[in-house]
């Protein structure tokens, strides 16, 4: 489990998530929760797959799994 709030508006979150799967960190079927400001466009990295995104006033939660890099 991968709990991700970074400060918003600025893409850390997704640059995380990227560092943490080519640094070996997460294992395949790691499930990602990830806060951002509600609005704010979030394109995860390679490998993570939505899995619902739930808007609560200014903020959205995005809830993905990591799925493994690709060959």
């Amino acid at each position: 489990l991968v709990l991700v709030d970074p400060p918003y508006g600025k893409g850390l979150g997704e640059k995380a998530l990227a560092s943490a799967a080519t640094g070996g960190w997460l294992a395949r079927g790691a499930t990602i929760v990830l806060e951002e400001a509600a609005g704010a466009e979030i394109a995860l990295p390679e490998g993570f797959e939505v899995i619902e995104q739930r808007a609560y006033g200014t903020t959205q939660i995005v809830f993905a799994t990591y799925a493994g890099e690709r060959s």
